[in-house]
This record gives C-alpha cells, sequence and structure tokens, in this order.
C-alpha cells in the first residue's frame, strides 16, 4: 500500500498540472510539485501545504471566477455533479496567463474527497485571442474596401479621357479610411522627374516633383515596375516632400505602378497616417485597381488616334540587325515597303511587302532561314519586284507602336536602313515613346516630327469601317489580288493562282474576292 501511494505521488509530481486532493471540508490532503512550485513553496517545504483549508484560503469576492471556483468546487464535494470545469484568467504582472480548473469527486474507498487540477492553456488562449483579432481586422478591411473595388472598376472603364480615370481612382481611394491621400505621378523624361498629375488629398503641396534616382517608394515603383510599400514612415523615411506635407506623422505608403504590356502610364500612390496599414489582403486589392487604371488609360490613348482632329506625324529610323525586313534589304540590297498587316483566327500575324530591286524567289528563300519568320510565302512576282506575306508570332516594331498608341502608316526598309513613319495623338510625347522603343531598338532614332490637321474622314476611320465589314478570308483575298496586280491591265496573276495561294478552290476565291468587292464599295457609297 505503502509503495503504490509513493509511486502514485511520484507519477504526480512529473504532470506540468497543479493538482490537490481535498476532504470534503476543502481540507487539502496532497499537492503535488507543480501545485507547490505555483504556490511558492520550495522541495524542503514539501506538505506545507497539507493541512489548509482551500475553501477558506480562496477569496470569493476578489472576483467573479473565483465565486464560480468555490460554488464549482462544493457542487463536487455534495454530489451535486461529476465534474466542473472552469476558465479562469490569472495574470502576473509580467505575462499575462490563462488556466483550466477542472474538479472531479474520488472514489469511496480512497483517501479524500475531491482531486482538484489548474491546467495552464496559456498559449491556446492566445492563440484564439489572435484568431479573433484577425478576424476583427478582416471584417474591418472588407467593411471599408466593400464596393471598391466594384465601384473602381466600373467607374475606370467608363471614363472618356485618361484624366478622368486618374481623378476618378484618387478620389474613390481617397473616400476610404485610413486612407489620408492618393495621387497620380507621370514621369517626364525631358527633365528626368515624376510629377503628380492627379490627387485626392486633404492637403496636397505645391512643390512634389521627384528627380529620377530618389530614393522614394513612388520613384523606385516607376523605374522597377514592381510596387513599393513603406509600413513605417517614421522608421523608414521617404521622400521629404512626402513625409513633412503628406504625413504629419508616421504612417504608410504604397505605390503601384500603371503598366500595360510593356507601357508605363505612371504610379498610383496611397497614402496613410496608420502605420502598417497595408497587409497582404489590401495590397492586392489596390494592385488590383491599379491594373484597372492601367487597362483603361491603354484603352482611351489607343483611340484617341481615331478620334483626334490633328494628329502628330513622326518619321524614326532603324539599323538595328534581327528585323527580319531590315535583315533581308540589307543582305540583297534591295527594298521592302510595307503594306499591312493580317490577323489570322489562329493567332498568327502576316505582313505584306512590296519587294522591289531582287529576285523575289531568292528574298522568300533566304527569309525561310530567318530566325523572325515563321513562314513566307511569294504571292506574285515580277522582274526583281513581288508580293511577299511574311507569318511572324508578332510584328516587329508595329507591335510595340501600337502598345503606346501610335499607328504605324509605313515602313520602308532599303539597303538595311529602315525608315517608319507613325502617328500620334497631339498629346502624346513623341520622346517618351521614342525612349521606350529605343529600349529593345537601340538605333532609334527621330528623324522627323511635324504636326497636321485630319481630313474630314481619316483612312483609318474608312479602312475600319470597310474592315468591320469584311470577313478575315474576305480581306485576305481582296490584298492579295490587289498586291498581286490581279486588278491590273494586262493581270499580273490569275484567280487560279490567287485562290493557290490561299489554299482553296478558284470558284471558292472568286467567292470571297465578289463578297469582298461589294462591301468595299458599300462603304464608299452607302449614305
Amino acid at each position: 500500500m505503502i509503495q503504490r501511494d509513493s509511486l502514485a505521488r511520484l507519477t504526480l509530481d512529473t504532470l506540468p498540472f497543479n493538482i490537490a486532493v481535498l476532504d470534503e471540508e476543502g481540507t487539502i490532503l496532497f499537492t503535488n510539485r507543480a501545485w507547490d512550485e505555483f504556490a511558492g513553496v520550495g522541495p524542503e517545504e514539501r506538505d506545507e501545504l497539507v493541512g489548509v483549508n482551500y475553501f477558506e484560503q480562496t477569496d470569493t469576492d476578489a472576483d467573479e471566477y473565483a465565486a464560480q471556483a468555490m460554488e464549482g468546487l462544493k457542487s463536487v464535494v455534495e454530489g451535486e455533479r461529476d465534474i466542473f470545469t472552469l476558465e479562469y484568467p490569472c495574470h502576473s504582472p509580467e505575462e499575462k496567463r490563462w488556466f483550466l480548473m477542472r474538479a472531479a469527486p474520488l472514489p469511496e474507498h480512497d483517501e479524500g474527497s475531491v482531486v482538484v487540477a489548474h491546467i495552464d492553456i496559456t498559449q491556446r488562449k492566445l492563440a484564439e485571442l489572435r484568431a479573433r483579432r484577425q478576424r476583427r481586422e478582416l471584417e474591418h478591411l472588407m467593411s471599408r474596401i466593400d464596393g471598391l473595388v466594384e465601384d473602381v472598376m466600373e467607374s475606370v472603364l467608363q471614363a472618356d479621357t485618361r484624366e478622368e480615370v486618374e481623378r476618378t481612382v484618387c478620389e474613390r481611394l481617397h473616400s476610404v479610411e485610413p486612407y489620408v491621400c492618393a495621387w497620380v505621378s507621370q514621369v517626364d523624361l525631358r527633365t528626368e522627374t515624376l510629377s503628380p498629375t492627379a490627387a485626392a488629398c486633404e492637403v496636397f503641396p505645391d512643390e512634389t516633383e521627384l528627380a529620377l534616382g530618389t530614393d522614394d517608394p513612388v520613384v523606385r515603383a516607376a523605374e522597377t515596375g514592381e510596387p513599393q510599400v513603406v509600413q513605417n514612415t517614421a522608421e523608414a523615411p521617404v521622400a521629404d516632400v512626402h513625409r513633412t506635407t503628406l504625413l504629419d506623422e508616421p504612417g504608410a505608403i504604397a505605390a503601384f505602378p500603371l503598366v500595360h504590356g510593356d507601357t508605363s502610364y505612371g504610379v498610383l500612390t496611397v497614402a496613410s497616417t496608420e502605420p502598417d496599414a497595408f497587409d497582404e489582403r489590401e495590397l492586392a486589392v489596390l494592385n488590383v485597381l491599379a491594373r484597372a487604371a492601367s487597362v483603361a488609360i491603354n484603352a482611351i490613348e489607343g483611340r484617341r488616334i481615331l478620334t483626334t482632329d490633328s494628329v502628330v506625324e513622326v518619321e524614326i529610323g532603324l539599323t538595328d540587325e534581327g528585323l527580319f525586313f531590315d535583315d533581308l534589304s540589307a543582305a540583297f540590297e534591295c527594298t521592302l515597303t510595307y503594306e499591312g498587316s493580317l490577323y489570322e483566327s489562329d493567332g498568327s500575324v502576316v505582313m505584306l511587302f512590296v519587294v522591289e530591286g531582287a529576285d523575289p524567289e531568292a528574298v522568300v528563300a533566304a527569309a525561310r532561314e530567318h530566325g523572325g519568320v515563321e513562314d513566307v510565302t511569294l504571292v506574285s512576282k515580277g522582274d526583281e519586284q513581288g508580293v511577299v506575306e511574311f507569318a511572324v508570332s508578332d510584328p516587329p516594331v508595329v507591335s510595340e507602336l501600337a502598345e503606346r498608341g501610335a499607328e504605324t502608316t509605313g515602313i520602308v526598309a532599303e539597303g538595311g536602313q529602315v525608315r517608319i513613319t507613325l502617328e500620334l495623338p497631339t498629346s502624346a510625347d513623341p520622346r517618351s515613346i521614342l525612349e521606350q522603343l529605343s529600349e529593345r531598338y537601340p538605333s532609334t532614332d527621330l528623324l522627323a516630327r511635324r504636326e497636321r490637321e485630319r481630313t474630314e474622314q481619316t483612312k483609318q476611320e474608312l479602312v475600319a469601317d470597310i474592315e468591320g465589314r469584311l470577313t478575315a478570308r474576305q480581306q485576305l483575298a481582296l490584298q492579295k489580288a490587289y498586291l498581286g496586280g490581279f486588278f491590273d491591265w494586262p493581270r499580273s496573276i490569275s484567280g487560279e493562282d490567287l485562290a493557290e495561294s490561299m489554299d482553296i478552290s478558284p470558284s471558292t476565291y472568286h467567292q470571297h474576292l465578289r463578297a469582298a468587292e461589294k462591301k468595299v464599295l458599300a462603304s464608299l457609297f452607302e449614305e
């Protein structure tokens, strides 16, 4: 019996729970080592707590938890319940602590009436509090941005001008707490500065121009094309102009590049007076809004060339190797004149060129070996002249200019020298576009720049009307017939040859051609 009691005591001493056995009057009969250590009793003072009345030592007036504990313990002693549990705080000056009290009756043949255990549940409670706090933060975030994404997306995609897009995004963001300011900045390559073009703030400073290269999140976003976040400006101060005029106290700044494809339209910046204001979820939402604004600006810039009354006509020169039309003109000392591009339903692009001054078949053979050409077809040929179509994955130069709102109106490659003519809206900055183009084609050089008024109906508008009527096969049949000399007298090419180049029967080809001719005439003569 003595050996069993010793073994039980040793076992209870190894447990990390505070355990005591009480009799029916509340007198302590036994405490384990964890209970003694928590009470401040050393090993040499073991059993000092034995004989102390636990009920009398508990101050039920101290707090509600003590009263609940006594009530529960007595109900177990009196046999009113089989088990009693209670979670309660027991904080010290140094740390927060929580315990679970568990009381259960002992069998009648054992000495004592009830066993009491106090289990440290601090880690669990801290985890619960963290989860509760995160849930509140998420609910707060969702309440602040509820409807913001839909509102901004709808507004910017319906905007008619770039200025309206920028103003709308800034105003919507400024209306959401805790943002105190939102603004859009654009890069001026001529002065190598970054300046705001739209802002929504309580007070926005007059002097906000930043030099490129400045150690500032807005500048870094513009130069790297990646979002930049400063969560606490007191610990990592941003440029003086932002710290002193936008944030009178420590706060946070997040800057998002406005980029579509390879084209940069500036930077959207949001400021808050709350340090650590931007968590991952909020940054993701703001990044989506910045991308939506970029898409809207790109669409507006792309269509402005079709609606403006005047345009800027620019001529640029290139000598970079790797452009297939440049390389072929140099190799054969001939001239390749661009006549347009056709976009096939399978995603491929066909660029049509008139070759002059060289054997078209030799040019075609060389093009098949060029890395920039996926396929090549000789549409028609004459004496040192012919029409050749080059299938490419992405029209070189043409696509880069189109992404920046510029329309390529002409390409002439002659003896390794390329001259490109393009049109821009008068509000566009040609040098900014050329700076971006030169990143891919280092030899880019501005040859000429001139402004001119557009005619009442532009060529682009007429072409757009015709292209809207034609199917892809009808357009291809008509363009091949025109460039191949089918309408010349005498004809340079037959319908059968053109049908063969499209891999269709002559009757099918002529059906496409007649339908296309009718639609073109309808665009010219219908009111």
